[in-house]
């Protein structure tokens, strides 16, 4: 227990750090780490890390992969980049063929480019708007819909859940937790719009209409995602997908329902806007 309050309060000062600081590099450096760590996790739950040139490279090319998203000097190589990775992981299949499978090309090429990109949402869901105080309310807000969900499923599943959601992935997940989980998603997001509105000087507010329904939403993907996550730790009988976070686990494992939420997030406020 001790383990897991040190490592959630570490990562609560890294998380409020970076959100004080709002720097674009701070965040790019550490949606690269995490997107790096990320993907040699998950290459090493499913057992593809045999060949370690093949591993690496995939390590390596997702730390770049963020900057190619967000950066718009490199946006025009992007393109280039990724068939490099798909020359690099088809020539790593045909060489090492002996050792390695096309399930592991598979694998390693589906992990580094899934992983980064979905994390790169964040920062793009950030840039949405340049001013401090709409741009990290809405960081907030998606990091809310991910997170708070899922401790709200905890506890309500944990004092009120009855029915088994999946019990064949996750059995001590409920249908009463799921349900917990966007209510408390529902009325946390409300508060924070109600806290932004009345209290912060921001000549832009928020539109309650908006983001109430959309983070509910948002809520049962970040479930989706838990559950992603969760059908590969029961396939390959792994716990965690990592011990980066003492009594946490992983990246992976406390960014899975990120992983669904974060682009959900950044596609519905590029198309509809947040504020009034």
């Amino acid at each position: 227990m001790l383990k897991r309050i040190i490592s959630a309060a570490v990562g609560v000062v890294i998380g409020v750090t970076a959100l004080v600081l709002d720097n674009f590099y701070v965040y790019l450096g550490l949606i690269s780490v995490f997107s790096a760590i990320g993907v040699w996790e998950l290459i090493h739950a499913v057992k593809c890390d045999k060949h370690k040139f093949l591993t690496w490279f995939c390590v390596i090319f997702a730390l770049a992969v963020p900057s190619l998203i967000v950066i718009e000097q490199l946006k025009p190589y992007r393109f280039m980049a990724f068939l490099f990775l798909a020359m690099i992981l088809s020539c790593t299949m045909l060489f090492g063929h002996k050792s390695v499978t096309f399930v592991d090309v598979a694998c390693c090429g589906a992990a580094t480019f899934i992983i980064p990109m979905a994390l790169s949402c964040i920062i793009s869901t950030r840039n949405l708007y340049e001013d401090y105080l709409p741009g990290v309310f809405l960081l907030v807000y998606l990091l809310f819909c991910a997170w708070l969900g899922d401790s709200g499923a905890f506890f309500v599943g944990t004092f009120l859940g009855k029915h088994k959601l999946c019990p064949e992935i996750s059995p001590k997940k409920t249908v009463e937790g799921m349900i917990g989980g966007i209510l408390t998603v529902g009325v946390a997001v409300t508060i924070q719009c109600l806290v932004y509105n009345l209290v912060l000087p921001s000549t832009l507010k928020m539109n309650y209409a908006v983001i109430i329904p959309v983070g509910m939403v948002a809520s049962v993907l970040g479930v989706l995602g838990d559950l992603s996550m969760s059908v590969i730790k029961r396939q390959y009988s792994i716990k965690d997908f990592g011990n980066i976070m003492p009594g946490h686990g992983g990246i992976l494992d406390r960014f899975d329902s990120v992983l669904f939420v974060a682009p959900f997030i950044y596609m519905v406020f590029s198309f509809l806007s947040p504020v009034m």
